[in-house]
């Protein structure tokens, strides 16, 4: 355990079970002890029509966009039975992200483009020259960001942004267990916490946060995270190594 990079550190996983546990084997084997402490859930849409009349139509797209592995299992949910996965070419698939692009290759989906840079800027760079009329399917979460869509609708691209899923804060939480390292994949999973506990707890321990969105969230609440250079497992065990050194090491 000595030589693992988190040496032991309890880490507070604030991610839905679904979602944590393709956190929980990277995190333990870098030598975490991995603390589940959910604080949000994440659920089908208030409605499945928007998502299954544009499934309907998927041919009809150039480009589906992902941004997130959970959009990409509750939409393929939805085709289950009806497209033929061996024989997907259209529309093209873009990945927010290798994490999401791992999933979809997982599924036998291929995945024609990951941007570099793995946040919706990201795509916004790599889909700059897209034509004036390109048709693009983005199923999100509800109050997912539109910074993407915006962008595109701007270029002139025709954008249906559907809802895939929702995220709702868990109340009544249980009491905090103890924790070396508090982190954060969202803001709503911040919010969520903060909401049934304040920030006490938060203000003792390192905070490591997934983007800069999420990171904008802590410092918002008056927090000062540690933020991964990217939204990845790896990015988020390198961050927690550095939240546990020594101030000036």
């Amino acid at each position: 355990m000595a030589h693992s990079p988190l040496g032991g550190a309890r880490v507070l996983v604030t991610r839905p079970p679904e979602q944590a546990l393709a956190w929980r084997v990277p995190l333990e084997a870098a030598g975490a002890v991995v603390v589940s402490y959910p604080t949000i859930t994440v659920t089908p849409p208030p409605s499945w029509e928007p998502l299954d009349e544009a499934l309907g139509h998927l041919t009809q797209y150039d480009w589906i966009v992902f941004a997130s592995a959970t959009a990409v299992r509750f939409a393929l949910s939805r085709l289950a039975g009806t497209v033929d996965i061996a024989a997907f070419r259209r529309p093209k698939i873009a990945a927010v992200g290798v994490e999401t692009a791992r999933v979809l290759e997982s599924l036998g989906l291929p995945v024609s483009l990951v941007p570099g840079q793995q946040r919706q800027e990201g795509l916004v760079a790599a889909f700059a020259d897209l034509r004036s009329g390109t048709r693009i399917l983005f199923p999100q979460a509800v109050g997912g960001r539109d910074d993407l869509s915006k962008f595109l609708t701007a270029q002139g691209c025709i954008v249906d942004v559907v809802p895939a899923s929702q995220t709702l804060p868990l109340k009544a939480l249980p009491p905090v267990p103890a924790f070396d390292v508090a982190t954060f994949a969202s803001p709503s999973a911040l919010r969520a916490f903060v909401a049934n506990h304040g920030t006490a707890h938060l203000r003792n321990f390192p905070v490591v946060v997934i983007g800069p969105t999420t990171a904008g969230a802590a410092r918002a609440l008056g927090l000062s995270p540690v933020v991964a250079d990217a939204p990845s497992i790896q990015s988020l065990i390198r961050a927690i190594g550095h939240s546990l050194l020594p101030p000036g090491a």
